[in-house]
């Protein structure tokens, strides 16, 4: 009955919104456009979408079929709207007229006062006026103009500006002779106005033959090698496209650039369509246009060559080491006065040389500086591509500029490239250094495992430690979390808002992590530049208090980071054994050692033990591709690998095992296990609405000397606000696992292996809001079989053994933070009877389990639990999750 109730006011509240009048603001005698239909034969080598992007005139925004934000500015009544301001402005002027009487009022006092004291000045008091001229909007014209859209009152002359544009569009498609026609539909009762656009392609021409013209010969055999190498080539014959032709454009100067033609830009490439021919095939020529260099006197054609690069100089434009007064002692005797904005000069010289009879001969440069070197010459050059002796590349200025701001010690770096007359270039980089030591106090709401909490941190940092672009971090960090018991001790609410909701966990700790530029302890001299690797040294200790227990971590990693030159792939590696090593410790609390000696739960006892892990393999890769669509989808993918205990196994081969079959190293069992973990994710981007896509494959095997399941840190939650957001978090599985008949059953569940995916579509709302709806998929399997979870192992049917929900959400957008609402419904749940799985199927079968299970209660004819710790949950109970951050 629940169920019906919830559709029926949700059907009646959809009828509220549909009902309402859409033209009510469109004036008589005009028309709501509210369609607008291309029409185009079968075969026409255009898109529809593309074709409709170019009409000038368009229907209000719609969000699901509806006309959301038209509706919205017709609810609020524009002449309240205006009275309201009116209102506002004179109750603003009222306001101001007491406060400036005030402010007088105090002036004069003040003024009275200094003269009795015989003082000829006083502090005027300013007080803050509200403003008049751009007053903050009311709520009622936040809905109506930032939120609402006023109505497209169709146009005729739009409407044949569109058709031009249209026609124009087909020309720039190889439709040189194509015909736009329009026809207008007015519906004088309803005021509504539908254009039809009709488009006549006729004949596509192609291009039958391309060729270029140039007397430059080293261009000539630049563009012979481009046409053989290049991208986004067009080789005849082909349609003719503008927009293609304007990509090659684009891709042949950058390859010009790449090839050492300094100076060369796109404008210098034109192209000439001869459409005079017979037939359906034209011709075009390629024009490279002339290179002239100077301005009125000194102008000059300085013909396209190939460029060498003869000397790089570095400018560290500060004074932090100068020991002596800067001032006095090298400006003041040069007559150099600095503006508060102007470069400081630099007066020392360094030459330095990376040739040690084996590498190349190229990684030399000049250093100008200020007594002392700020920061080693071998770390700064070792980022710059453009090496002296070495052939100009476009690409390699960008390249080093970033390579140089990602060090994180300069402010600002100004490439500056002079060139020389004989074909040759000089590099200069003015780099200004940031400040070196910094501490930071940061307090800030937490989203862990999908609880929330508060927590600080007190951060020291040293950019430059050494001189050497070493950067030293140290963390003092405490806080507060919401954590549920482990064993629910009533229904789904009561676990909700006694566990979910206060802040019932404790935990704090310090950290230190150590970045070093290349692979520590190779040396950078043997290092290439394309690497450029970064070397981690951390340590971490962690305590945490929760009222079943006290856990403490130590964590040590030792890892190398590799990026790319654009940074959008990073490679992560940890040396074997010493690369990643952890220990937990937890003291449990009598009755929660009880509790799992009662439960005789080999999962749980294994998850809640003391750890030691030290990690033979510690992998992980993330890639990020931004420039798919012109960077309107954005395709992100990352894996983690980790493998433990192996190098344990044979260091301790003959060794004996423990009491509970166990092997241990210095007194502490260790973990042995494999884990892989991958995600998938696509960002696809559409104006002010945006779809968005996750899928998650992770899977990971306890070895002999693990137990039955992975170490807790490393198993596999199901539900929450970051997965599937119709499930509580953490409760989700494993399998079919039926939760609701095990009244001893625990608030947190884990596997070994998960698979989940999820799509959200979003959209703007106004510049603060954001809505989204969402669906999501998955579950969490064990790897081997739990007595205490019959069905949670994974099994050959595991595709049918995923849980659905769905939902949607409001995200408000403070530009530095992002606060999540979603409320997510379960819309299948695996674990149930087969007849009872969807949230609209007959709840008979799950409730005819309970009464299989305990029975029936003589007293009340109900079923009863044989343990009154627990109510029968409610499977499709509704999730509402408040959380930092997108979900993905």
């Amino acid at each position: 009955m629940k169920k019906f109730k919830r559709y029926i006011l949700l059907s009646a509240l959809f009828c509220i919104v549909a009902a309402c009048n859409i033209t009510r603001n469109v004036p008589d005698g005009y028309y709501l456009l509210v369609e607008n239909e291309v029409n185009m034969p079968k075969g026409t080598k255009v898109s529809k979408s593309d074709v409709e992007s170019v009409i000038r005139q368009r229907p209000n925004y719609k969000t699901l079929g509806l006309r959301l934000k038209l509706r919205a500015f017709n609810s609020i009544d524009s002449t309240k709207t205006e009275i309201g301001k009116r209102e506002r402005y004179l109750k603003y002027r009222k306001k101001n007229k007491k406060r400036l009487a005030r402010q007088e009022k105090v002036n004069k006092r003040r003024i009275e006062k200094a003269l009795k004291r015989g003082e000829d000045f006083y502090k005027p008091k300013v007080i803050d006026l509200k403003d008049t001229l751009d007053p903050r909007p009311t709520m009622r014209e936040r809905f109506k103009y930032d939120y609402g859209e006023s109505p497209v009152i169709y146009d005729s002359a739009s409407m044949v500006v569109s058709k031009d544009q249209i026609q124009l569009f087909l020309q720039k498609k190889g439709y040189f002779n194509g015909e736009v026609r329009a026809e207008v539909d007015l519906n004088a009762e309803k005021q509504y106005a539908r254009v039809d656009y009709f488009l006549t392609p006729k004949d596509l021409h192609y291009v039958d033959s391309m060729f270029l013209r140039t007397e430059n010969n080293i261009v000539r055999l630049t563009y012979e090698k481009y046409l053989k190498e290049g991208k986004d080539v067009l080789i005849p014959p082909f349609r003719f496209d503008s927009e293609a032709l304007a990509t090659m454009r684009k891709s042949m100067s950058e390859y010009m650039k790449n090839s050492a033609l300094y100076g060369f830009k796109e404008s210098y490439i034109s192209f000439e369509v001869d459409t005079l021919r017979a037939g359906d095939t034209i011709q075009i020529a390629v024009d490279i246009s002339k290179r002239i260099i100077g301005k009125d006197e000194t102008e000059k054609v300085k013909p396209f060559a190939s460029t060498k690069i003869r000397k790089v100089h570095f400018h560290l434009m500060d004074t932090l080491n100068y020991t002596g007064n800067f001032q006095k002692e090298q400006l003041e005797p040069r007559g150099i006065q600095l503006g508060p904005y102007d470069n400081i000069p630099t007066f020392d010289t360094l030459l330095y040389d990376w040739y040690d009879g084996r590498n190349a001969q190229f990684r030399t440069a000049t250093f100008f500086f200020n007594g002392k070197l700020t920061t080693r010459a071998e770390l700064v050059e070792f980022q710059n591509y453009l090496e002296e002796n070495n052939y100009y590349k476009g690409d390699f200025v960008g390249q080093s500029y970033n390579r140089l701001i990602n060090l994180n010690i300069f402010k600002t770096v100004k490439p500056e490239i002079i060139e020389n007359e004989d074909n040759s270039i000089d590099v200069h980089y003015y780099l200004t250094p940031q400040k070196q030591r910094t501490f930071s106090f940061e307090p800030k709401g937490t989203h862990s495992n999908s609880y929330l909490g508060v927590s600080t941190s007190l951060n020291y940092i040293n950019r430059n430690l050494y001189r050497s672009g070493n950067r030293l971090k140290i963390s003092f960090s405490g806080g507060f979390e919401s954590q549920p018991d482990v064993f629910s001790k009533g229904d789904e609410s009561t676990v909700l808002n006694d566990g979910t909701r206060s802040l019932n966990t404790i935990e704090f700790g310090p950290s230190i992590e150590l970045d070093i530029p290349g692979l520590f302890p190779i040396g950078m001299k043997r290092l290439s530049k394309n690497q450029n690797p970064v070397t981690t040294f951390s340590a971490v200790y962690n305590f945490q208090q929760r009222p079943e227990f006290k856990r403490q971590t130590i964590q040590l990693n030792y890892l190398w980071k590799f990026y790319d030159i654009d940074r959008t792939q990073v490679f992560t590696v940890g040396i074997p054994v010493i690369g990643g090593i952890q220990f937990v410790r937890i003291d449990k609390t009598d009755e929660f050692k009880k509790r799992l000696e009662e439960q005789n739960d080999l999962f749980l006892i294994n998850a809640y033990s003391n750890q030691a892990i030290y990690k033979d393999a510690a992998v992980t890769y993330s890639y990020t591709n931004p420039k798919l669509k012109d960077g309107k989808i954005i395709f992100n993918y990352g894996f983690s690998f980790d493998m433990a205990g192996m190098a344990m196994s044979l260091i301790t081969k003959n060794n004996p095992v423990n009491e509970n079959g166990f092997k241990e190293f210095l007194g502490q069992r260790y973990s042995q296990f494999m884990r892989l973990d991958n995600q998938f994710r696509l960002h696809h981007y559409l104006n002010k609405q945006s779809l968005h896509y996750r899928i998650q494959v992770g899977a990971g095997v306890p070895l002999k000397n693990n137990g039955p399941s992975l170490p807790f840190d490393y198993s596999f939650f199901g539900g929450g606000s970051n997965d599937n957001r119709g499930f509580r978090a953490r409760s989700l599985g494993p399998g079919v696992y039926k939760y609701y008949l095990d009244s001893s059953r625990t608030v947190t569940e884990m596997g070994d292996m998960r698979l989940g995916a999820s799509v959200e579509y979003r959209f703007k709302i106004t510049s603060l809001f954001e809505g989204a709806i969402f669906s999501d998929i998955g579950n969490v399997w064990t790897y081997n079989e739990d007595v205490n979870r019959p069905g949670g192992q994974i099994t050959n049917d595991f595709y049918k053994q995923l849980s659905v929900s769905g939902g949607i959400g409001l995200r408000l957008d403070f530009t530095f933070l992002i606060v999540r609402l979603d409320f997510g419904i379960p819309l299948r749940n695996p674990t149930l009877p087969k007849s009872a799985q969807w949230i609209f199927q007959d709840d008979a079968p799950y409730i005819q389990e309970a009464i299989d299970k305990w029975g029936i209660d003589p007293s009340t004819g109900d079923y009863y639990y044989k343990s009154e710790r627990i109510n029968f949950p409610n499977p499709f109970q509704p999730q509402f999750h408040i959380a930092i951050g997108y979900p993905f």
